[in-house]
């Protein structure tokens, strides 16, 4: 079973379905713990004279600025992290607010770029660039995709994971919410090779009834290994409590709590790493069953 593509049409079928109205119509960018927001115009620390705008040229050249905002066409529209996601090219960008973080990739920082390009009316999945770059003497562009997978994309809580002595892998969150249902696709990106590959994507699911809150949470953990790499574990943990709202003809829910954890280790045929068991997608299908029951 294609995994990624089934989450891609289920999230879709829900936010139909349910009947979602979702107000605005281009993504949000919010600034996760480790990340820092910053304009177009701001000066890459460590690098005196040369600006965010300057780095943002690298992947789209005819970028022209306005203020503390930019726009301009791609020549070549990036790829999209996860299979089964992106769609119509935008035909123009609109570039503001940035994220902005610094990761080590083997001894060496990074700098990761994350924003809104622009909104597409046809999708709930609004597009969001990352665009990574070798901060050497010269901040030089390695890889751009893609990682909108929602209404609103930013770097995950957190916005890095350790998965070495000397290396660190990006993760990205996109979300929706209506007035009692929270929905959040998280992506684990891996840079190698200076290109970012996916290693997988995880989706987590909140919601208040009568009577009862439940709500998914995503960790991941390092699990030092003798590879060079270490595993990542990754685990959601579900906890429904009850809430003091009265409910007609309906019991209390009582407290339950569940968790599924996966180990994902390095595999140096794959070049990426490899989820060890199906724990954590199997808690995945059960919550989209529930979700698709009438």
């Amino acid at each position: 079973m294609n995994w990624t593509r089934q989450r891609s049409r289920w999230s879709k079928h829900i936010v139909l379905g349910l009947g979602m109205v979702l107000s605005g119509a281009t993504g949000g960018l919010a600034q996760a713990a480790g990340s820092r927001l910053q304009d177009i115009t701001a000066e890459v620390p460590g690098h005196p004279g040369t600006t965010y705008f300057d780095l943002l040229k690298q992947v789209v050249p005819d970028l022209s600025a306005d203020g503390t905002s930019a726009s301009g066409r791609f020549a070549v529209p990036p790829r999209h992290i996860a299979e089964g996601y992106g769609g119509e090219p935008l035909g123009s960008l609109d570039i503001g607010m940035l994220e902005v973080l610094t990761f080590m990739v083997d001894g060496r920082s990074h700098i990761a770029i994350l924003t809104g390009i622009g909104s597409v009316q046809a999708t709930v999945e609004q597009p969001t660039l990352l665009a990574v770059f070798d901060d050497g003497k010269v901040v030089k562009l390695l890889d751009a995709v893609d990682v909108g997978m929602d209404r609103d994309t930013s770097f995950g809580e957190p916005a890095l994971v350790n998965i070495g002595k000397k290396s660190q892998a990006l993760v990205t969150r996109s979300s929706h919410f209506n007035s009692s249902e929270s929905f959040e696709t998280t992506t684990l990106i891996l840079l190698q090779d200076s290109k970012l590959k996916l290693v997988d994507t995880f989706s987590t699911y909140g919601a208040r009834t009568c009577g009862a809150a439940t709500r998914q949470a995503l960790t991941f953990e390092e699990r030092p290994g003798g590879t060079g790499y270490s595993g990542i574990l990754a685990t959601i943990r579900e906890s429904t409590t009850p809430t003091d709202e009265v409910c007609d003809d309906e019991s209390l829910a009582p407290a339950l709590a569940i968790s599924a954890g996966t180990l994902y280790n390095w595999d140096a045929r794959a070049l990426n790493f490899v989820a060890t068991s199906d724990a954590v997608e199997k808690l995945q299908l059960r919550t989209a069953e529930q979700m698709s029951e009438p």
